[in-house]
């Protein structure tokens, strides 16, 4: 897997793309694309990889990833067996140049809300349930939408999320894409055996190998590159995946442990903790009392 460039994927006669894709699994590379990009996930759930954060995503969830920023959601691993629908995932995909008015747009007086939400959005953004409610509609109906309205449907889902204050930054700072093409096929080659693995022993010679480094240079430029040591990313990884399976609720915590890669329970608790600010026990308490409540 490298970190690819996408071309827009617009038609000639539109100022830019609006497609909801109905599929068995998300298949996508580490990439990015000039464009920005909102993702309204109405069915599916996985991993979310942003710039250098990690996290869950679920139904119901809208994301707003800026220009060039890399990023790329990965299902969970039973999405790509036979046993799901083949419609398991079902989203909306929005992307657009920040420019797509014009040049002078963005200028306007009445724009700065919009011009300072495209500028969060390079830390990649992932708004509450509530604003995702209120544009809800919006998205959906841009699917059938056709010439002005599609615009006009555009502006109003853009309008209400400028100037809503709940919303959660996803990356610790801005993420500037300048990776030479050398740097983003390293990255990819290394998320992608970290992704596909974090469930096993890992050591840092067989991760460094694949960079085609030193040990100890990779360490350095994997800090640089993602502002996190390589022990933490993968312990994110790991982690994110256990709060899944702690939410599910139908594993032992021993087995979750386990299963996320990590070998004593000891240090998974201590892991969860520093990152999450609970222990897996009351974690998993929280969603099962919420659930009882539904």
């Amino acid at each position: 897997m490298k970190l690819t460039y996408k071309q827009t994927e617009r038609k000639p006669e539109n100022s830019f793309l609006v497609r909801q894709d109905r599929m068995p699994c998300i298949e996508q590379d580490w990439h990015f694309h000039k464009e920005l990009e909102l993702i309204y996930f109405i069915k599916s759930s996985g991993t979310r990889y942003v710039g250098n954060s990690i996290g869950n995503f679920a139904p119901g969830e809208l994301y707003l990833i800026g220009s060039n920023v890399p990023h790329l959601f990965r299902n969970n691993k039973e999405y790509y067996s036979d046993m799901l629908e083949d419609e398991a995932v079902n989203l909306v995909v929005i992307k657009f140049e920040s420019e797509f008015l014009g040049t002078v747009f963005l200028d306007l007086a009445e724009t700065k809300k919009l011009h300072a939400l495209f500028q969060k959005a390079n830390r990649g953004v992932k708004f509450s349930k509530a604003v995702t409610h209120l544009v809800h509609n919006y998205i959906l109906g841009m699917v059938g939408d056709e010439g002005l309205s599609r615009i006009v449907s555009l502006l109003k889902i853009l309008d209400i999320l400028s100037i809503s204050e709940n919303y959660v930054p996803l990356c610790s700072e801005v993420i500037i894409n300048n990776y030479n093409q050398n740097e983003k096929d390293r990255m990819a080659r290394v998320i992608s055996f970290l992704t596909e693995n974090f469930d096993r022993k890992i050591e840092l010679d067989q991760v460094a190998s694949i960079a085609y480094m030193t040990p100890n240079a990779f360490c350095r430029y994997f800090k640089k590159r993602t502002k996190k040591s390589f022990t933490q990313y993968l312990n994110e990884i790991r982690l994110r995946h256990a709060c899944k399976l702690l939410i599910e609720g139908e594993l032992q915590i021993s087995t979750i442990c386990y299963q996320s890669g990590f070998n004593t329970i000891t240090n998974f608790n201590r892991q969860f903790k520093t990152l999450m600010g609970v222990t897996p026990s009351n974690y998993m308490e929280r969603y099962r009392n919420a659930a009882e409540l539904v």
